[in-house]
């Protein structure tokens, strides 16, 4: 069977909703979160039987349908630093991310060679991804090459193993959702988990957040980390936005507010002041892309906000004057930074482009910032950058850096390729989505390292890989003559890939 449909659904077939699908994972997601919130515990003769169980079954599931654990995998992911999932094996490596992980590449690659499909699709963004990996791993084995035992290869491949596994996902999203009821299966699985993230961001607050000082008072939620937190919800919150911009007219897209407004509220009580100018920024930009009228709206607001902060919550307020002298929130000067967070991070940045200038081609090795910092900057050994761009051409050379560049540049290329292009109100709210979360992105990483994380960074990549195939499904719309939310809807067509 050489042949698959790739479905540009019918209107009818894309009115039957999967539901018992929707509400499976929706309650795999509010388990996940209950664990956590009531630190549920099974002792481990109950929990062996019952997780072996479970991914024996997940594993002949995944022949069938591939995209069931794939689902699972998502559900999961943000959950992944606080349920390890090592089942009390102890074994490095061993825990329920991998082997989901594995799942889900076995269950692809066996449905793919048993129904004749191909197993990669060729986009010309694969090998630039490609190329970013393999330098990174080229940078990797330099370093033991260059400070032999000093450089424990085993610690840092470890290390390199949780940066790369996101970046993977990004062929995982291309390749496995082929049409778009899985593709608004991933989706909503996402955007469902963003949003309990938010509320038990929002919960610890409530229940733990006023401890005397603001930086005692920070939430870092699932993921341990205030900034990372903050990022997390920066890159996948504007979906709740785009989705109402384009179906505002239905009442019930109205209610999307509500989870809007519970991310934003989950970045308050991080007090990030990266997370904020990220999420100020992605709304822009959001606005930009959506309508010149309402990007107007949104630029004035946001000057207004930023000229009289009395217009802004009390807790973004505080956080931002906190940082210049005298309470301000805007600073011309430099100089005038006094918060020490700020000023060590500074510090660290010239030391980092001192970095850079030593090592302009190939960095001084994967993992090696902070070991190396503290030769440039004394008074900050053994920290990290703060700031993704700073660490990449430090680590791994300038080459890696414009590599990552234009990675990010496609990305947005496409972006608005697609809500140019497509017809379909689903795909433009996506894609302007993605160019909130991606411009959101742009700003968090510049005051952190924020895609060093595979519980923060995995969604980016994933729904970077749906934008793949988004382009590709419209692409194969253009030249098949068909024009989906247009004329001709409802015929369908086949298409080798």
């Amino acid at each position: 069977m050489k042949s698959t449909q790739y479905a540009i659904p019918n209107t009818q077939y894309d009115k039957r909703i999967d539901w018992k699908n929707y509400a499976l994972f929706s309650i795999a997601v509010v388990i996940f979160a209950y664990i956590i919130t009531r630190d549920v515990t099974l002792p481990k003769e109950v929990l062996l039987p019952i997780a072996g169980l479970g991914l024996m079954t997940l594993v002949f599931a995944s022949f069938k349908n591939p995209q069931f654990s794939l689902l699972l995998l998502i559900a999961y992911l943000p959950f992944s630093k606080q349920l390890v999932g090592q089942f009390g094996a102890g074994i490095v490596g061993l825990n329920l991310s991998n082997i989901l992980l594995i799942i889900v590449i076995f269950g692809w690659i066996v449905h793919s060679l048993i129904y004749g499909e191909k197993i990669f699709s060729k986009n010309w963004l694969n090998p630039i991804i490609l190329l970013f990996c393999l330098w990174g791993f080229f940078t990797l084995i330099r370093a033991r090459l260059m400070y032999g035992e000093y450089y424990a290869l085993e610690d840092f491949f470890i290390l390199f193993k949780r940066w790369i596994t996101p970046i993977f996902l990004y062929f995982i999203g291309l390749n496995m959702v082929k049409d778009k009821p899985t593709f608004k299966k991933v989706v909503f699985v996402i955007m469902l988990a963003t949003l309990i993230v938010a509320l038990m961001a929002v919960r610890d607050y409530m229940h733990y957040g006023d401890q005397g000082s603001m930086e005692e008072s920070r939430i870092g939620g699932v993921f341990e980390q205030p900034n990372m937190l903050g990022a997390f919800l920066v890159y996948n919150m504007f979906f709740f936005l785009t989705f109402l911009l384009y179906y505002w007219r239905s009442f019930k897209y109205w209610l999307l507010l509500i989870p809007f407004v519970v991310c934003f509220r989950g970045i308050m009580v991080t007090f990030s002041r990266g997370a904020y100018m990220a999420f100020a920024f992605g709304a822009v930009m959001t606005s930009f892309f959506r309508s010149k009228i309402l990007f107007v709206i949104v630029l004035f607001l946001t000057a207004c906000a930023v000229l009289s902060p009395l217009y802004l919550p009390a807790g973004i307020r505080n956080r931002m004057a906190a940082t210049f002298n005298g309470g301000q929130v805007i600073s011309t000067d430099l100089e005038e930074i006094k918060d020490p967070s700020a000023t060590s991070r500074l510090l660290i940045w010239k030391g980092a482009i001192e970095m850079i200038k030593a090592q302009p081609l190939f960095g001084f090795g994967y993992g090696t910032f902070p070991y190396v910092i503290g030769g440039y900057v004394p008074e900050a050994p053994d920290m990290d950058a703060h700031n993704t761009y700073l660490i990449l051409a430090a680590e791994m050379g300038i080459p890696s850096l414009a590599i990552f560049l234009v990675i990010l540049l496609t990305l947005i290329i496409h972006a608005w390729w697609l809500l140019l292009k497509t017809k379909d109100r689903y795909f433009k709210a996506f894609a302007l989505g993605m160019l909130g979360g991606i411009f959101g992105l742009l700003v968090a990483n510049m005051f952190g390292s924020r895609l060093n994380s595979e519980e923060v960074s995995s969604y980016f990549w994933i729904l970077s890989g749906l934008l793949m195939r988004a382009v590709i499904m419209r692409r194969q719309e253009i030249s098949s003559g068909y024009s989906s939310g247009g004329r001709g809807q409802g015929t369908g067509y086949r298409k080798n890939e």
